[in-house]
């Protein structure tokens, strides 16, 4: 078996994880039997054919596309499912990002999809979520981030309905705050993967408030591949920040590249999901990003953004270059929200 089929399976495995499926959920919505799928991410592949791989990857919402394998990329790849997450547009992204750059910005970070697709040597990234940030801070540290295994392990071992419940219930609890921040990011992980259908949705109090996804077993971190987050979170020159987006980028210079991965703006006649925390993403804030992007722009930096193809949007960005891209939503609390949309990648160069 080739080297391209090699990589292709180590994918789906990617993929499958980001969202949120287990081998038996996947078999199930493939027809493919699970110890094929089993054997495929562990790279047994004989007699495995491109059209079984097809079908894996069109039960995921992705395109097959040619790939080959990066020897000298880690195998890192988000630790939850995001809401809004990159992994299946990373080939059309990365089709349009500029040819080179210097360091890279990524003011809304969440599962952080591209940026360990891209995995540059410098980096900043930031997210207004505090419990998000927590995890990220634990890939910082070694100390931190073997508490943090220990921690998700206990929380696999303890799993049923009443203990999500229970631990759902942390942060209305005086003093959750003070925790020590891998109890918190532990959490928040256990949480993602044990929650239903992978929401992080917090009510206006900023208190999680996703019901049980009422799965037997959860696991909440891939062995195979988390140590590499450390490693890479290690081994390159970085900035963690949890703060407001215009201040996230004010030191970005001319020749930097700045990826803008907002919540999104909201469809008049659709159900959109926005509620990554207690703080809304309006009109205003969009409006005022775009005020940002132009900014930016203006003093030399290559800038990206994603978002709804709205007609708010396309008139905020007017002058810029718009791509209309296909993609598939997988993460609403209601089956008849998912399915396909359309969005765009807005860039301030051709």
């Amino acid at each position: 078996m080739d080297n391209t089929m090699l990589a292709l399976g180590n994918q789906i495995r990617i993929f499958r994880i980001e969202s949120g499926l287990s081998q038996e959920e996947l078999a199930l919505k493939s027809g493919i039997e699970r110890s094929q799928i089993s054997k495929i991410e562990n790279g047994t592949l004989m007699g495995v054919t491109y059209t079984t791989i097809h079908k894996l990857y069109n039960s995921l919402g992705l395109v097959l596309t040619p790939t080959k394998p990066e020897s000298q990329q880690l195998d890192v790849h988000p630790f939850v499912k995001w809401a809004g997450g990159k992994t299946q547009l990373l080939e059309v992204i990365s089709s349009h990002l500029p040819s080179s750059f210097g360091r890279y910005f990524e003011p809304f970070v969440g599962g952080g999809a591209l940026l360990f697709k891209l995995q540059p040597d410098e980096f900043f990234i930031n997210d207004m979520n505090d419990e998000l940030i927590c995890v990220y801070r634990c890939l910082e540290d070694d100390a931190l981030f073997n508490k943090l295994k220990k921690q998700l392990e206990l929380h696999e071992k303890n799993h049923s309905e009443e203990y999500y419940y229970q631990i759902r219930e942390m942060d209305r609890l005086e003093g959750y705050n003070e925790l020590p921040i891998y109890e918190r990011a532990a959490r928040m992980i256990y949480l993602n993967k044990a929650g239903f259908n992978g929401l992080y949705r917090v009510n206006g109090k900023g208190f999680f408030n996703v019901p049980s996804g009422k799965y037997a077993k959860v696991t909440c971190y891939d062995r195979k591949t988390f140590d590499g987050l450390r490693t890479f979170f290690e081994t390159k020159k970085h900035q963690i920040t949890s703060c407001d987006f215009e201040e996230a980028v004010k030191d970005a210079k001319a020749g930097d590249f700045v990826y803008f991965d907002p919540p999104y703006d909201t469809w008049e006649d659709k159900e959109s999901f926005t509620a990554y925390d207690k703080i809304a993403f309006g009109k205003e804030a969009q409006a005022r990003l775009a005020k940002v992007f132009k900014e930016l722009s203006d003093r030399g930096v290559y800038v990206m953004l994603s978002n709804h193809n709205t007609a708010y949007i396309n008139e905020l960005y007017s002058g810029f270059h718009i791509t209309v891209v296909p993609a598939k939503r997988m993460i609403n609390s209601k089956a008849s929200g998912r399915g396909n949309v359309e969005e765009v990648l807005i860039t301030n160069y051709e």
